[in-house]
């Protein structure tokens, strides 16, 4: 029972952050309400959790193997409290991060052995998927303007545009149900039921707690405009999904700055870096404080 409570604090906290990742362009452009972004995810990411998730789950469980239920417990709990602490900044980081940390630091101090070449294999993705995004959003970017640069009729325009995004945000947040919430999913080796009490937890996350970190994706890092966001929320969903295909989980976070930013620079557009370095510097002190609070964790409880 614990342990379900603490993975449902981390499926709060990954609501809380990375839905901006996977709505934060359509509701920073304008094209969805924030209500209608909190349904649409609630609706996918559950989807994505029941049907999607095997593979990342595999890889996460694999990761945690040999760790009883009260350590996997305080993993959770100590990659939701980064990730939260992360949120009431309004910072972007990567929950995948947080979590590969914190099993990181709890094998350590379990004496358990750290499977290096998986982690540094995922901590490769990392690198590779935010420029992949970037060269993703800039092509479908190229194609999409010549799209939109063939309807005359300005309603058919703007309708295309809408549904486009839609379209981007809904298979988004799918891949968070896949990728992000599968994290959670493998840890404690969830059903049907556990699945859809985290994607419940998931859109609480969402509802409560993400507006702040969406305006920084959706606003402060980029002005995005219907076309540029639709081209980086579809291009960071494809390099997500390419990675998850594979049984790695990535960072949404991470591939959605990458495709903003891949997007802004080809447009000749600035890019906020005062945020960008705030983001970066959260993809490094997740890990690493998730890491070191799950070290001390469960040496102090072990000691007890």
């Amino acid at each position: 029972m614990l342990v379900l409570l603490t993975a449902a604090f981390m499926a709060w906290a990954i609501g809380a952050n990375d839905s901006a990742k996977a709505v934060g362009t359509a509701v920073g452009s304008g094209i969805i309400g924030f209500k209608r972004a909190v349904l649409l995810i609630w609706a996918f990411v559950t989807v994505g959790a029941l049907i999607g998730s095997s593979s990342v789950s595999n890889t996460v469980a694999g990761l945690a193997s040999g760790m009883g239920w009260s350590r996997i417990g305080l993993v959770l709990f100590s990659a939701a409290s980064a990730v939260t602490l992360a949120s009431l900044w309004g910072n972007p980081i990567s929950t995948t991060q947080a979590i590969i940390g914190a099993l990181v630091g709890a094998s350590l101090a379990s004496g358990l052995p750290v499977n290096w070449g998986v982690t540094g294999k995922i901590t490769l993705t990392w690198v590779v998927s935010p420029v992949l995004a970037g060269a993703f959003s800039i092509a479908i970017y190229i194609a999409y303007k010549r799209v939109l640069n063939r309807i005359k009729h300005l309603g058919v325009l703007e309708l295309t545009q809408k549904w486009l995004a839609f379209t981007a945000a809904a298979y988004a947040s799918f891949n968070l149900g896949t990728n992000e919430l599968a994290n959670v999913i493998g840890l404690i080796d969830g059903g049907f039921s556990s699945r859809v009490f985290l994607a419940l937890s998931l859109g609480l996350g969402t509802l409560t707690f993400s507006y702040k970190v969406m305006m920084t994706v959706g606003k402060d890092l980029a002005p995005l405009d219907p076309t540029s966001g639709f081209s980086a929320q579809m291009g960071a969903s494809l390099a997500v999904t390419m990675a998850n295909f594979f049984g790695i989980p990535v960072s949404s976070g991470q591939a959605i700055v990458g495709a903003i930013s891949g997007v802004s620079v080809y447009k000749g557009e600035p890019v906020n870096k005062k945020a960008l370095e705030g983001i970066l510097r959260g993809w490094v002190t997740a890990p690493l404080g998730a890491g070191l609070l799950a070290f001390a964790l469960i040496r102090l409880f072990s000691s007890l």
